[in-house]
């Protein structure tokens, strides 16, 4: 019986293979990302997929199986947008998992040319897999708008010792080294299976080349974060209404927000912060329309006695047509609102705008937006006025923290900190703030900038300039604090490496992915 079992087994194993691969790859990936954070599922979700592919199946196949695989992924991981649309989520879905087809169909071209004898093969299929993985990672951020949603370098956001090297490389870096990784233990199985069936001993370069690296970029790099010389900076107010989606935009509850929001405000005067934060269009109304609002907010401030961050509607009026745009204002005590605000720059298609409306207006009676919000045209920074200088705080509205781009931007403009309006409301009680939340950190490590982020029903915290959070408050829960931000010295004014010279290491990957077709060939050696 074992026997016969062992041999329906080796006749069998490329297909069992294929099952597991389909099984085990999309649920280690899901599982290595917030809200389910099994950090270390992220470093073998490859494996079955990689030994799978060793068994070389057809190029058809492994796009299918694929595409099978990253759309199941997806819409675990996006399931949340169905609060907003069922088809819009299995849409996009779908894209992403286009993007996971697209990657394996390019591995496995490239595995195709490194098949063969040699104890080298593996290191072009192992390091061009890695690098092509990044360079669809850069594509998914510009495509069709850009969604670079949940890199697979986020998957490690609370494990800040592999994201300090995102401050040289950009958290690109992290992606391209758990790539590497699987690779390596994928090849480090195989050639245990071989030893087993030739007892033909000999070393795999794969697993200790990308051990090598994962020790590279965090261990050896752990001086990044050690020896901080921190300081205090400022007290930050922050307030989580809890609006629900149901009501913010309905007449009937404005009075109610409005007065929530000022005995919210208020109740922290004792504290003393420096500044209050608000969430993403908290305000029922724009601020700089009338009059009205604004001299609301100045009363509001001035009894707080600090400045308010308020993300609302703002407003600019033309010939003949009204702009609106989703910003973020400063209040000042007595003096109401600074003159310049900041306006989110990458809109959401098809939430915020239609794009080419005027080619498909048929289609407003599917999305119902009445009127499109402009985009700003620039990064914007505002004062945040304390009693011994003045910081410069760079604004990220919604999943604006999702494209680095943004954040570089704003400290390359000189900003001294980074806030993050965000509405996470939308998308009921799930993972969605979670995974928001996971980007954020990112953007604090690759810029060296301490992020204050607000939502109106969570994520609410700070973390520092290391990926840490320094505190929080508990979500989809109406609250509010007053957090002590601090801030090391030794970043105070200094830019990072990522933030001057930006994605060199995507075009890097590229290269890599290049060099390993060319050298894949060149590693076979012809058996004797």
């Amino acid at each position: 019986m074992i026997t016969g079992l062992a041999q329906w087994f080796e006749a069998n194993r490329k297909g069992i293979a294929h099952v597991i691969a389909c099984v085990l790859t999309p649920l280690f990936y899901v599982a290595s990302f917030p809200p389910f954070e099994v950090n270390e599922a992220a470093y073998v979700f490859l494996v079955p997929f990689v030994i799978w592919l060793s068994f070389a199946p057809s190029l058809r196949s492994v796009f299918l199986t694929a595409l099978g695989i990253g759309w199941a992924s997806w819409i675990a991981l996006i399931f949340w947008l169905h609060h907003v649309t069922w088809a819009g989520m299995i849409s996009l879905a779908g894209v992403m998992g286009l993007y996971f087809a697209l990657w394996a169909l390019g591995t496995a071209w490239l595995a195709n040319r490194a098949r063969g004898e040699g104890m080298w093969t593996g290191i072009p299929l192992t390091l061009g897999a890695a690098g092509l993985w990044v360079v669809f990672e850069h594509i998914r951020g510009f495509f069709l708008t850009g969604f670079p949603w949940l890199p697979l370098s986020a998957s490690q956001a609370t494990e800040p010792i592999m994201l300090q090297s995102a401050s040289i490389f950009g958290s690109w870096v992290v992606s391209f080294a758990i790539v590497l990784l699987n690779f390596g233990v994928a090849a480090y199985l195989l050639r245990l299976v071989q030893y087993a069936r030739t007892r033909k001993r000999g070393i795999c370069p794969e697993f200790y080349v990308a051990l090598s690296f994962i020790v590279a970029i965090s261990f050896l790099l752990l001086r990044l974060s050690s020896g901080q010389q921190r300081e205090a900076a400022f007290r930050a107010a922050v307030i989580q209404p809890n609006i629900p989606q149901n009501q913010k935009w309905d007449q009937a509850f404005e009075r109610k927000i409005v007065n929530q929001l000022e005995w919210q405000t208020l109740a922290l005067k004792a504290s003393q912060p420096d500044a209050a934060f608000w969430p993403e269009t908290v305000l029922p109304y724009p601020l700089n329309d009338d009059g009205v609002m604004e001299a609301w907010g100045t009363r509001l401030a001035t009894g707080l006695g600090s400045p308010i961050f308020a993300g609302a509607m703002g407003i600019e009026k033309g010939e003949g047509e009204t702009e609106w745009y989703n910003s973020v204002f400063v209040i000042r005590p007595e003096y109401g609102l600074f003159p310049l605000y900041y306006s989110k720059q990458h809109l959401v298609p098809f939430g915020e705008y239609i794009p080419l409306r005027s080619f498909w207006p048929w289609i407003e009676k599917v999305v119902p937006i009445n009127g499109d919000i402009y985009p700003g045209q620039k990064t914007q920074l505002l004062p945040l006025d304390l009693p011994d200088n003045t910081l410069r705080v760079g604004s990220l509205v919604c999943y604006e923290d999702v494209f680095p781009s943004i954040s570089r931007d704003a400290v390359k403009e000189g900003a001294s900190l980074l806030f993050v309006a965000s509405n996470s409301a939308w998308y009921g009680r799930s993972g969605a703030a979670a995974q928001h939340r996971a980007h954020s950190i990112l953007r604090a490590v690759e810029t060296r900038r301490p992020i204050i982020r607000v939502g109106n029903d969570g994520w609410t915290g700070w973390i520092d300039e290391f990926g840490s959070i320094k505190g929080s408050l508990d979500p989809w829960e109406q609250s509010a604090t007053v957090f002590e931000i601090s801030r090391d010295r030794r970043w105070v004014g200094k830019q990072t490496f990522y933030v001057k010279y930006g994605d060199w290491f995507v075009w890097c990957c590229w290269l890599i992915f290049g060099v390993s077709l060319w050298l894949a060939p060149k590693f076979i050696e012809e058996p004797v």
